[in-house]
């Protein structure tokens, strides 16, 4: 006898954005490299595997009921110019973004 419910996940990766970092002798020349942007997903592979998941569970004879969202913290320091043009540290900045999903399905009866 097969379950009546199952579950999975999936975790989506960063965006990422273009960066020239030194490189070489002394730093001399530079690449560019693809750094991860801490505060945003890609929802392009978000959508494309929530929807692999829906497939997955259609083909197995499951209903999806339901998806419950994977978020994770994080923050970043913040600061602020004064008049003299330095920048003074005033804290931490908190936000959280939604990585991934835990898809529940019901088997079809």
């Amino acid at each position: 006898m097969s379950d009546k419910f199952e579950t999975t996940w999936f975790y989506a990766p960063l965006e990422t954005r273009s960066e020239s970092r030194p490189s070489g002798f002394l730093g001399l020349s530079s690449k560019n490299v693809k750094v991860p942007e801490g505060k945003f997903v890609n929802l392009d592979e978000f959508a494309e595997q929530l929807a692999n998941m829906y497939n997955a569970f259609d083909d197995k004879g499951y209903d999806v009921i339901n998806v419950i969202p994977i978020s994770m913290g994080s923050s970043e320091s913040c600061f602020s110019k004064l008049s003299n043009g330095q920048n003074n540290y005033v804290g931490e900045t908190g936000f959280s973004i939604t990585r991934g999903a835990v898809v529940v399905g019901k088997k079809r009866e």
